[in-house]
């Protein structure tokens, strides 16, 4: 008999623990398989190409689940386990990506900040003390900027939304778009892909950073690694748009090449250093 694989052992592997589980977040299955992320997403895209699993963003299910038949409390339960397996994912890949980020700002920017998790570490990493002007469409940002004196905060305009902790745009009481100058754009996103670009969740903010785009100068993308040819809801922009993409030192070589391929600016976060280490 024909010996199986390195890559297909792994596959099989991946796959018992999948079938096992029904559905688990893939932060939890990466440290199962004792593999990187970018193996393991590739081997996830094999496995769903052949049917036998379906793969979304921070989670996998197996595809011969009967998890309709859960009872409401165990459904209930397996949603927040990966809710939260989603939202602590990589936090130190976006605390770095954030201080990298930050060094892109200069004072006297006039910035906008989408919410989201890693644009919330980017703004922590600012200067407390600098200068700037802030618009954004995130509460976890405005929160963070309450203790910053130096800086001039607007809101997009609309409507609350606690769930997403986001101000949701709407058209009737927002300002007229047209008329927002920034020096920089930071957003965090839902997928980047090299055929579709950048991709969103939601629609919510998709329409008002779709119209202050084109009337400014910079475009910078937050993407950590697990971001990379991940598809999300809906296209939003192209990769000739984007004029720097910061990610993270996990990503994969084949990535890297890719982006330099396409001639696309970008910048990757290092590796914090062990606390108590010094250089």
């Amino acid at each position: 008999m024909k010996e199986l694989s390195k890559q297909k052992q792994r596959q099989n592997f991946l796959l018992d623990i999948i079938k096992r589980e029904q559905m688990i977040s893939t932060t939890e299955l990466a440290k199962l398989a004792n593999c990187s992320y970018p193996t393991l997403c590739r081997d996830l895209q094999t496995l769903e190409n052949e049917k036998q699993i379906t793969h979304f963003y921070g989670g996998v299910q197996f595809t011969g689940s009967n998890i309709n038949q859960l009872s409401p409390h165990t459904l209930a339960c397996l949603v927040y386990y990966l809710y939260v397996s989603i939202t602590q994912v990589n936090r130190t890949e976006m605390l770095a990506i954030g201080q990298t980020a930050a060094a892109l700002v200069q004072p006297n920017d006039i910035i906008f900040i989408s919410h989201g998790t890693t644009t919330s570490e980017f703004a922590k990493a600012l200067d407390p003390n600098m200068v700037l002007t802030v618009r954004t469409d995130g509460l976890d940002i405005i929160n963070i900027f309450q203790d910053h004196p130096n800086v001039r905060l607007y809101t997009t305009g609309g409507t609350m939304n606690y769930n997403s902790m986001q101000i949701e745009h709407n058209p009737y009481i927002s300002c007229d778009i047209s008329n927002i100058n920034l020096t920089k754009i930071f957003i965090g996103i839902g997928g980047f892909s090299f055929s579709r670009g950048v991709t969103f969740y939601d629609f919510n903010s998709f329409e008002f950073l779709r119209q202050i785009i084109p009337n400014n100068r910079e475009l910078i993308v937050l993407a950590d690694s697990t971001k990379f040819e991940s598809i999300a809801l809906a296209n939003f922009i192209t990769i000739d748009q984007i004029s720097m993409l910061v990610t993270d030192w996990t990503i994969d070589p084949l990535y890297v090449k890719q982006m330099e391929d396409m001639h696309l600016p970008y910048l990757i976060a290092p590796r914090p250093a062990p606390y108590g280490n010094s250089q």
